[in-house]
């Protein structure tokens, strides 16, 4: 249905190292709790315990600024997903202009990323440090705008969140039933494509040899 759009804010950012983290904690006092550095240099010699610290401190500031993201930047790409959006963005790219104002159901969006950090002395690789980061919304009462094929606001929702992070296997920081803000009408930093892996069965297909004498 075509509607009239409503006034809308943009969020402000929640990152998952302030969802995590409590203000002014880092990851070094985690990292060295569960002995990270340790098993990555046993296979160097004369190492100290000063270059213990140095490469924890490192490998903190490689996972820290991972968890720069934003919270809201991860459900929101969840919800590409989300089967009644994906139908309605169908609608709307055979309706160009045409808007849609979608209600979810209560549902679960799940974020799981595995980076890794690779570490070196002296040019050798002496072993990898393996990240797990996990991040789970409970959402319910969600009201969302779809625009030709594109998510372009949320009205109205409730949303919880459960976060993990591990490191090597051991979990350093984690958080649970936290509660993410969604504010009364906001919009994405952006159109949040909804059919990005779909091909677009208006567009002009070119045809081999087409147009050749």
């Amino acid at each position: 249905m075509t509607t009239t759009a409503s006034r809308t804010t943009t969020p402000t950012p929640t990152t998952v190292r302030s969802f995590l983290l409590d203000d002014g904690e880092g990851l070094d006092g985690p990292l060295r709790a569960h002995g990270t550095a340790g098993p990555l240099l046993a296979p160097v010699r004369g190492r100290t315990p000063a270059a213990d610290r140095a490469v924890e401190h490192e490998l903190a500031t490689v996972v820290d600024d991972f968890l720069g993201m934003d919270v809201l930047d991860l459900a929101t790409a969840g919800w590409r997903g989300h089967s009644a959006l994906r139908s309605a963005a169908r609608r709307t790219r055979d309706l160009p202009g045409s808007e849609e104002v979608v209600a979810l159901a209560t549902h679960r969006v799940t974020s799981a990323h595995r980076p890794y950090v690779d570490v070196y002395v002296d040019g050798v690789k002496i072993g990898t440090l393996d990240v797990q980061l996990n991040v789970v919304f409970w959402i319910s009462g969600l009201v969302c705008v779809v625009r030709d094929a594109c998510l372009t606001g949320v009205r109205s929702g409730e949303c919880a969140v459960d976060a993990s992070l591990g490191v090597q296997g051991a979990v350093i920081a984690e958080r649970r039933g936290g509660r993410l803000d969604l504010p009364g009408g906001f919009a994405p930093r952006g159109p949040v494509p909804l059919l990005r892996d779909e091909p677009n069965p208006h567009e002009a297909r070119t045809v081999p040899g087409a147009g050749r004498a």
